[in-house]
């Protein structure tokens, strides 16, 4: 990650085995200042792009992700815009999601892109991973909020960790950048 930094690199592309690296790839993950982009030991035929699978909460990191995604467009063949439900909506709830998930893909479709929305139910990462199998996906793109305090991964889970670990195709993070401080 320094000589990324140093270099002024704009994207790091990791190709190691998921399960060896483990450690190595949670690190570029969580900590990353750059996007990542892990690519695995399973490359399809299909090009990268061919059908995208984008997870958004609509954080701060899922917004980089779209700003990412829109400069790649003429590269996207098919884009799956997915939300992960994990806990109890109210009906307000669902029809502001709703209207998120059409506003979402309206701006996919005026920019030329080729997109459909979904909503899945239940553990994030797993439902992700699901996703992209159910659309046979190339490639996820996720963002990232950064490392979190040591409790809230134990108990909430690491969901980019799971997605990297489980995915079948590449995947490519996005985080949101971590302001430097300059002592």
């Amino acid at each position: 990650m320094s000589i990324a930094d140093e270099e002024h690199v704009s994207l790091i592309v990791v190709d190691l085995d998921k399960t060896s690296y483990h450690t190595t790839l949670r690190e570029l993950a969580l900590k990353s200042r750059k996007p990542v982009f892990v690519m695995g030991q399973k490359h399809s035929d299909k090009g990268l792009f061919d059908h995208v699978i984008f997870a958004t909460d609509w954080s701060p990191a899922s917004e980089r992700v779209m700003n990412h995604i829109l400069t790649f467009r003429e590269l996207i063949d098919e884009l799956d815009i997915i939300h992960v439900i994990s806990e109890k909506l109210t009906v307000k709830d669902m029809r502001e999601l709703k209207e998120r998930l059409v506003y979402t893909r309206k701006i996919c479709l005026d920019e030329g892109i080729n997109a459909e929305s979904h909503i899945y139910a239940g553990k994030v990462a797993e439902e992700i991973v699901t996703a992209s199998a159910d659309y046979r996906g190339t490639m996820i793109a996720v963002g990232s909020e950064g490392e979190k305090p040591l409790l809230k991964r134990i108990f909430k889970g690491d969901t980019i960790n799971t997605v990297i670990k489980n995915a079948a195709v590449p995947v490519l993070i996005v985080p949101v950048p971590v302001p430097v401080s300059r002592d």
